[in-house]
């Protein structure tokens, strides 16, 4: 509990007052040794509250100062203005006795200079803002008694490098450093190394349980897009996130899928901040269901309640996997995770899987009736939501249709509203236009699943897997119906109902010597 802490009365106060009374695992871990002016160096994902267990001391430390122009005693470094405006926040509400400046680029220069004349005894800063105040003489650090790195991998993906380390160089030798992260790249271990002297190492995401589902999905480039719509349908009946690598492709995935009937806007780096924030709070209040954003675009978001995340593109480092990923399960809520891969991309999803030390579930596309049943339920959903003089504007047609008993016109409608029949959907590639179907009975080789398949007449063969028991092939449906129901005592069935991915026996295969691993997980 909080209130087990050595902390001033105010600011035990500010916590009763704003209702936080049992401390996160991260703060429970940094705070006694924070607390005492020893460096921490903490690991926890994103929204594990890194805030209070950095905020906790600086606002416990300080005491109020009147002087104008006085030079901060806490400068906390974050890699966004997002982030920085979120820290500043929360410790104004914790230390509002505290004067927080915050400084950030994307804006004027006029503004955040005054404030800084004005004084303050807390700057939050983005490091490339900072650094032009320093070198302009409006940002003394000659008297920082606390220096803070949140999020300090994402400073490196960022290429702050060396703004980190000239701003750190200005500061006292003797300071309290703390540095948070999610993961701790060689950059932030030998920032650490050099920065922190004898620190407290907070790990709490060593042996940590990810409090959302993680599900990996093959999905060919040619086919991608169709099954991100199908998985934003199943999966995606809340706040969605779907990240992609270029603003391009963000731009032309949120058109995309708004004219598939998906509420979808684009977040990157083109766009200013007036427009990110407009687009942010239609996404909180649920006018938006669907954020396509690019990484960098989307550090910092403060967007508190995500139900799913999608990696439309294979993440490029480990880290990154784990910040987009993150963004979901906060606070106790349950999440979902969805990777999208490509078959030449399985080698680097088995490094992926090493590197975090968990197993994603595979699961095959979803099938078109999943999508189906799914459409129908937000249609009810949306029905329900309904006021009554809406639906009394539609009433006595509604009845009109009900006693003639003209279900055509209701089926068209429905037709209309969520699309006509859906297209067969492969179990192994995702592609539409095929149908998965087994020989199930033993081990089958991929020649011996082909040789049967034409002996039975099939002209147009797809993808053909081995399976442990069995053998899979992608048929075409008009074929896949004139299937016999076995061949050669071999069970034959369309595998349309199967809701995982089949799980494949791979072939043996020599060691090839000297075999070089991605550089992308390497450690």
């Amino acid at each position: 509990m909080f209130i087990d802490f050595p902390l001033r009365e105010s600011v035990a106060r500010a916590l009763e007052q704003k209702g936080f009374a049992t401390p996160t695992a991260i703060q429970s871990a940094a705070l006694p040794h924070a607390l005492a002016g020893g460096d921490v160096l903490g690991l926890a994902r994103t929204g594990t509250g890194k805030t209070l267990a950095f905020g906790l001391p600086i606002a416990n430390r300080l005491e109020p100062e009147t002087a104008r122009g006085r030079a901060p005693r806490a400068f906390i470094l974050t890699p966004t203005r997002e982030l920085a405006l979120q820290v500043a926040g929360e410790l104004e509400l914790i230390a509002a006795d505290l004067r927080v400046v915050t400084v950030y680029g994307g804006t004027g220069y006029s503004k955040q200079a005054a404030d800084l004349k004005r004084g303050a005894d807390i700057v939050v800063a983005t490091p490339g803002r900072a650094v032009d105040y320093y070198k302009q003489g409006l940002l003394q650090l000659a008297g920082v008694e606390v220096v803070v790195l949140d999020e300090a991998d994402e400073m490196l993906n960022a290429g702050f490098e060396e703004d980190v380390e000239l701003l750190l160089a200005a500061t006292p030798a003797e300071r309290q450093t703390m540095l948070f992260s999610a993961t701790l790249p060689r950059w932030a271990e030998n920032l650490a190394a050099q920065h922190l002297r004898d620190p407290l190492r907070a790990n709490v995401v060593q042996g940590e349980s990810v409090s959302y589902e993680e599900i990996a999905i093959e999905a060919p480039l040619t086919s991608r897009l169709g099954i991100l719509s199908d998985v934003l349908h199943v999966h995606g009946q809340g706040h969605t996130i779907v990240f992609t690598r270029t603003k391009a492709e963000v731009d032309d995935l949120a058109k995309t899928l708004s004219a598939q009937g998906h509420a979808a806007e684009a977040v990157h780096g083109d766009l200013n901040q007036v427009q990110r924030e407009r687009v942010l709070d239609r996404f909180r209040a649920g006018q938006v269901t669907v954020l396509v954003a690019t990484d960098v675009a989307a550090r910092g978001l403060d967007i508190p309640e995500v139900d799913l995340v999608v990696h439309y593109r294979f993440p490029e480092q480990m880290e990154r996997y784990q910040h987009r990923s993150g963004r979901t399960g906060r606070a106790g809520r349950a999440g979902t995770v969805v990777l999208l891969f490509s078959p030449r991309e399985r080698r680097e999803l088995a490094l992926l899987e090493r590197a975090i030390s968990r197993k994603l579930t595979r699961a095959a596309p979803p099938q078109p009736e999943a999508v189906q049943g799914a459409k129908l339920a937000g249609l009810q959903r949306s029905i329900a939501a309904q006021t009554a003089a809406d639906k009394d504007t539609w009433r006595q047609v509604a009845e009109t249709w009900l006693a003639s008993g003209n279900a055509d016109a209701l089926a068209g409608l429905l037709a209309l509203t969520l699309g006509g029949a859906p297209a067969p959907r492969s179990l192994l590639t995702g592609e539409e236009g095929w149908v998965t179907v087994e020989l199930r009975g033993r081990p089958l080789s991929v020649p011996q699943t082909v040789r049967l398949l034409k002996q039975v007449g099939v002209g147009d063969l797809g993808r053909v897997q081995s399976g442990v028991s069995s053998g899979y092939a992608d048929v075409r449906p008009h074929e896949a119906r004139q299937l016999p129901t076995d061949i050669e005592d071999l069970q034959v069935g369309v595998a349309q109902n199967v809701e995982a991915a089949p799980q494949f026996e791979r072939p043996r295969r020599r060691p090839e010597g000297n075999r070089v691993r991605s550089p992308r997980y390497n450690r």
